[in-house]
């Protein structure tokens, strides 16, 4: 069950990038805004959805679908700057903290933590910052707490 469900994810996020990437040269380049913004509207309708079944991936035991989740989850949020992605804070900051879940994971679950612009998620980030074991994980959230300028 979980294993078609994230492949029903990953599809659909690569069918709608597949579909941009498809779409024939516009003739004029307004043609080709339209085409984008309509594709854009019809993505955003789905994302409450798609929302929820990211945060079931990420509770995945396999690590190369929580990290996928996780890259995934920061393409939507670059995609969707004014969504409020509020309800993936909590098991982001869960998964996070985690020091069994897969490095690589987690450096992508703090991009993505980052990418919330939350005082929330640079909260999360700060306590990992100091806390973790991972050391590579706390110079980069680090780093991502400079770029956001948290005290």
């Amino acid at each position: 069950m979980k294993r078609v469900l994230s492949s029903a994810i990953l599809a659909l996020v690569v069918f709608a990038s597949a579909l941009q990437a498809q779409e024939g040269p516009s003739t004029t380049r307004i043609e080709g805004q339209h085409k984008q913004a309509a594709a854009m509207e019809k993505m955003e309708k789905t994302l409450p959805s798609t929302e929820m079944n990211l945060l079931k991936l990420l509770d995945n035991e396999n690590p190369n679908v929580q990290a996928q989740a996780a890259q995934t989850m920061r393409d939507l949020e670059q995609m969707f700057p004014k969504y409020p992605f509020e309800s993936w804070l909590g098991p982001l900051e869960k998964k996070l903290k985690d020091e069994k879940t897969d490095p690589i994971a987690r450096r992508l679950m703090a991009l993505a933590l980052d990418q919330l612009h939350s005082d929330a998620g640079d909260a999360v980030i700060a306590s990992v910052a100091s806390s973790s074991e991972d050391k590579g994980l706390g110079l980069l959230c680090k780093a991502l707490l400079v770029k956001s300028q948290y005290k």
